[in-house]
């Protein structure tokens, strides 16, 4: 095959995609003449992608350093690093002992306790300096909550509820949990333990509220011991790549090949070495599609922001685009039957192609046979993997700083590619919505 242009994915192809056909199927063919530099071929495996087991870490505050906010330590970022949680406006930390304790400023402390849930320290919310909500933010995205929760003081029986909510990454508020206690004597040995858990998207914030459900449910200044995080699995696949992994698409016409090509020209060449040539619009499995959308959902996955809708109204198949990108890089243009997005993530520059639209030719026609589903190819300037999924033809290109390879050796990186290709998510618009 001649060499890979994949730094020229423009208009041109994409306005000319009818002669391309299927311009980034699931394997390259041409003929050796026309060889000028060898490719490295390979399949595509996500395999090394899959869900890790969750890992699961408790705070008891006892560690906590950071300045002094009366009698107590102010809690903002110190677990952020190490546990991937910051605390919002209103939380510190205290000592819980009694006041013949030998504690420095123990009768200024905010927990009346003889002791925390464990250790001597417990987290502290105060709603007149941080609202009615104590606000946990997670860097680190995690999939279940709980703590230790007390209010700082009641009377026998009286009737407290808890309160704690959940968020996605985008702000969405996907679960909630509410626990009603009596504060009594046994509320010294920190009996309430509250919690959430959620099998949708992942929890990127969770607020906790206190109530004192006596008075008109007025919010309470409460504290919180031995916060328990499970994290979300860091490398749980897309729908989109899970399908790429499980190396699903069209069948093949039996006995034939696919040619592919990133330049018209090319594609004009090669389709007159063979006369048996012929273009085949291919059927979408949007069955598929849309059990990959519902899957999104539950999972949070949404595409990151992009610039031209009006293309993807326009097309008439599922779009692949990526759910994490540099800000403002994401940039589509298309038809009914192909698209093309550029865009950039950690600064580096990728395309990703798009096309419903095969050129077969037939096996008497003298093209050489492939039979690789999912497959890389290196040239100078670019990584590209192709592949087929939701009966559409794919490919992903990482392009080389500079062009070329030997100034950026990373750009022939399959594992990192393959780690794009894991992030990808299908999204459909409105040409597609009616499933033609």
């Amino acid at each position: 095959m001649g060499i890979f242009r994949t730094n020229k994915i423009v208009l041109g192809a994409l306005s000319a995609c009818a002669l391309v056909g299927a311009a980034l199927a699931q394997q390259t063919t041409a003929p050796p003449a026309q060889s000028t530099q060898p490719l490295k071929r390979d399949v595509l495996d996500l395999g090394a992608l899959r869900t890790a087991p969750p890992q699961t870490t408790t705070i008891d505050f006892e560690n906590v350093q950071g300045p002094q906010s009366g009698a107590g330590i102010e809690l903002s970022k110190q677990y952020e690093q190490s546990h991937g949680v910051s605390f919002g406006r209103g939380a510190s930390v205290h000592f819980c002992a009694r006041v013949f304790d030998d504690v420095a400023s123990v009768s200024q402390s905010l927990c009346p306790y003889p002791r925390a849930a464990s250790g001597r320290r417990a987290g502290v919310h105060g709603v007149r300096a941080g609202g009615p909500a104590m606000v946990m933010d997670f860097s680190r995205l995690v999939s279940s909550v709980s703590m230790r929760i007390n209010p700082t003081g009641g009377t026998l029986d009286e009737a407290f509820l808890v309160q704690l909510e959940g968020f996605d990454a985008n702000g969405v508020r996907v679960v909630t949990d509410r626990v009603q206690f009596n504060w009594s004597q046994d509320a010294f040995s920190w009996p309430t333990v509250a919690g959430l858990e959620t099998n949708a998207a992942p929890l990127s914030r969770v607020n906790v509220t206190l109530r004192r459900v006596a008075q008109n449910n007025q919010p309470v200044r409460f504290l919180i011991d031995d916060l328990t995080l499970q994290y979300a699995p860091e490398n749980t696949l897309s729908p989109v790549a899970e399908a790429i992994a499980e190396q699903r698409g069209p069948q093949r016409p039996i006995g034939a090949v696919i040619v592919q090509s990133t330049q018209v020209s090319d594609a004009q060449s090669q389709l007159r070495l063979y006369s048996a040539a012929t273009r085949k619009r291919v059927s979408v499995d949007w069955d598929a599609v849309d059990a990959a959308l519902a899957r999104q959902k539950d999972l949070g996955l949404a595409a990151a922001s992009y610039r031209g809708q009006k293309f993807v109204n326009a097309a008439e198949l599922p779009l692949l685009l990526p759910s994490k990108a540099d800000a403002g890089s994401i940039v589509i243009v298309g038809n009914r039957d192909s698209y093309n997005a550029t865009f950039k993530t950690g600064g580096l520059a990728y395309s990703l192609y798009g096309s419903r639209l095969l050129t077969v030719i037939d096996k008497n026609s003298g093209a050489p046979a492939n039979n690789e589903a999912i497959t890389f190819a290196g040239t100078e300037e670019a990584l590209t993997a192709s592949f087929s999924v939701y009966g559409v033809s794919y490919s992903l290109t990482r392009h080389c700083k500079d062009e070329s390879v030997t100034a950026d050796p990373a750009c022939h990186d399959r594992d990192a590619l393959g780690n794009v290709a894991a992030q990808m998510v299908v999204i459909v618009g409105e040409a597609g919505e009616r499933r033609p």
